[in-house]
């Protein structure tokens, strides 16, 4: 029953590009409504934005990415408050 469905392109194509695309619906749907006005509140989420891209590059493991980009912001937000 489940034996076509291994087989089709459509799923393995989706099972390679669907966690990046995920990661990137979570990204801009995060940044949406960011305002420009205060700066304490830019930095925390292009730096976390720019470590969750750079770890998953590194790692192709979306849990460190999302994990260590969290914990980026909640510092620096932490910090700059």
């Amino acid at each position: 029953m489940l034996a076509p469905l291994r087989r089709s392109s459509v799923l393995r194509y989706l099972a390679l590009r669907m966690p990046v695309g995920i990661m990137l619906i979570l990204a801009l749907y995060t940044l949406r409504d960011l305002r420009l006005t205060p700066w304490t509140g830019v930095v925390p989420a292009v730096v976390a934005l720019a470590v969750a891209v750079g770890l998953h590059l590194k790692t192709r493991n979306a849990v460190v990415s999302v994990l260590g980009a969290t914990a980026v912001h909640v510092a620096l937000s932490t910090a700059l408050a």
